[in-house]
């Protein structure tokens, strides 16, 4: 009797296992699976909200800085404000993403919630500015963990036609935020007064701690680093101390020798030691990162992909611009043309939105486009143009109009939207999703240094000239020392005759222009590196292979051997050449 004939069913290559829903309360290093719709939409939420309180508390006291240097007499604290908040999210970024490594995802990130929100309760109660500044920095240490959990969380979800978009709407959020906080900081300010803007986000922050308990630990997903089964000595000796300790010589010395020579001169003793100290730290650092067997802070098959270091140049350079167009912004409009803290942070809103309305408009046509690089060179160019102009903006205040101010904001808000999207779509395509994570968190550590250098570098450039100019004044010195302290007429802290206030008008904005000059070196340094970004295409290649391979590793995961084995042969056939064009997957 003969055995009946075999009928197999066929193979289908590019179908994988449906997912099944995350169980409750189930262990998992990789969020490559279907989170229940409202536990997605939840974690979602928080993240979002964290990530905007995080470019909000940037800029938000912008508009302020004014009253609290009157109040503080402090004027040559005003980069120490800003740098303050930067400075802890330029050095701890590397060892945070470590630590999201190594432990639960929620313990790290409600951890930095509680650091956050201590910082901000060590500002709004501050009488000095040396407390001002220790609470501004313990918040920046809070807003590492913020920012970087917020990304690790996005690139481990499960990717689809829109992850691009999302993960380019929080990138978006952390950004536009800092071009908000002007506006809600000068309502505050004039309204309840600048210490209730730290205040309120105590309650905000107590939303997305509720937000994350009743989503990660309420029978949630307990996500936990890839390194998280190492014994609790094996992780301490992981986190590479000596790299972070070198990172933090290497920055720290360079952002107070800014200040120190804003102070005491360029060629003073105190400036150079710390240059001295900086470039030597640096040496240090990039010997002991290629030496060094194990885990190091950089790692350099990340740090040196064509993808990620021009992308991080880009937005190293951009966002150091953008820096300094939102430190001066408020100057500009209260010392030069008189206005208040609300109608000035009010004048700031149409780089937010613009650079808001671009980033979606712009996010939704790359996904129809084979490349990005036209948009994020075009966008690079439009924002170099808009720092050329915004030099001339403060020449001579009796010159311009409120309509070209607001032009030349929403340029650069229209470049930078055209351009956001290249900080994700590079890096994604051809890197795993960890490497993805800590991408990004490299790129973000980048744009804290740019942007607390680059505060540093034109706040010295403005004060030095600020100086200058009113000590050409004919005005007695008490007058110019309360004047350079943040007095004015306008506060009624000074009594000046007409001739006098015009003249101070002019002086601070020439200041101004000075300091919008090296916004505009930063901006062209944004369009060189632009021009560098490898044409990686957007429907099938890199990105095409990296989609099954992922697919691979998920179904791995999962247990279903057969159908790894399957998508591994896929991928290792895509290598070859062997099959023809897939499907387009970036849409």
């Amino acid at each position: 009797m003969t055995a009946p004939a075999l009928n197999p069913t066929p193979l289908n290559l590019h179908r994988r296992p449906p997912r099944k829903l995350l169980k409750t309360g189930a262990i998992t290093k990789d969020l490559d699976v279907v989170l229940e719709p409202w536990r997605k939409a939840i974690i979602t939420f928080a993240l979002a909200l964290a990530g905007f309180m995080v470019g909000l508390d940037q800029s938000i006291i912008e508009p302020a800085l004014p009253t609290i240097v009157a109040q503080f007499r402090s004027v040559n604290d005003i980069g120490a404000y800003t740098s303050a908040y930067l400075l802890p999210q330029c050095v701890l970024q590397p060892l945070c993403n470590k630590l999201y490594s190594l432990f639960a995802f929620s313990a790290v990130y409600i951890s930095s919630i509680v650091l956050f929100c201590g910082g901000c309760i060590m500002c709004a109660t501050s009488t000095s500015s040396n407390v001002f500044i220790c609470g501004r920095a313990l918040s920046g240490t809070g807003a590492v963990g913020l920012s970087i959990g917020g990304f690790r969380m996005l690139a481990l979800m499960p990717e689809s036609a829109g992850q691009n978009i999302s993960m380019g709407v929080f990138s978006l959020v952390l950004g536009s935020s800092i071009v908000v906080g002007p506006i809600i900081g000068g309502a505050i300010t004039q309204g309840i007064g600048w210490h209730w803007m730290f205040w309120l986000n105590i309650p905000v922050l107590a939303c997305v701690l509720l937000c994350i308990v009743a989503a990660m630990l309420f029978e949630g997903p307990d996500l936990r680093g890839e390194k998280y089964e190492l014994p609790l000595l094996d992780k301490i000796a992981s986190l590479d101390w000596v790299g972070t300790a070198l990172l933090v010589l290497t920055l720290c010395p360079l952002i107070l020798g800014i200040g120190f020579g804003q102070t005491d001169g360029w060629t003073a003793a105190r400036p150079l030691v710390m240059f001295g100290l900086s470039a030597g730290s640096l040496g240090l650092l990039v010997w002991q990162q290629r030496t060094t067997k194990g885990d190091v802070i950089f790692d350099p098959e990340v740090v040196l992909h064509r993808s990620v270091w021009t992308t991080a140049g880009l937005f190293f350079s951009a966002l150091s611009s953008t820096a300094v167009l939102v430190l001066f912004m408020p100057f500009l409009f209260q010392k030069e043309k008189g206005m208040s803290p609300r109608v000035s942070g009010f004048l700031s809103f149409p780089m937010a939105g613009t650079l808001a309305l671009s980033t979606f408009v712009f996010s939704v046509l790359s996904t129809m486009l084979p490349y990005f690089n036209p948009l994020a060179i075009l966008g690079s160019t439009l924002f170099l143009v808009s720092n050329v102009l915004f030099i001339t903006l403060s020449t001579d205040g009796s010159h311009q109009t409120i309509p070209q101010i607001v032009g030349y904001e929403v340029i650069a808000g229209l470049g930078l939207g055209m351009a956001w999207l290249a900080e994700i779509i590079y890096p994604r395509s051809a890197l795993t999703k960890h490497q993805l994570a800590a991408s990004l968190g490299y790129t973000r550590m980048l744009q804290q240094v740019g942007a607390a250098i680059a505060v540093q570098i034109a706040a010295a450039v403005f004060t030095r000239t600020l100086i200058g100019e009113l000590a050409a004044l004919l005005l007695a010195p008490e007058v110019i020392s309360a004047l350079l302290h943040g007095a004015d007429a306008a506060s009624g802290g000074l009594e000046l005759p007409d001739w006098a206030e015009k003249a101070v008008a002019t002086a601070y904005g020439r200041a101004i222009r000075r300091g919008f000059i090296p916004a505009t070196i930063w901006a062209a340094l944004a369009f060189l590196f632009s021009l560098a970004l490898p044409w990686t295409r957007l429907k099938g290649g890199v990105t095409a292979e990296r989609r099954v391979t992922d697919t691979a590793d998920g179904d791995a995961a999962d247990g279903d051997a057969a159908a790894g084995h399957v998508n591994e042969s896929v991928s290792a056939s895509v290598r070859r050449g062997e099959l023809g064009q897939l499907p387009m997957v970036n849409q």
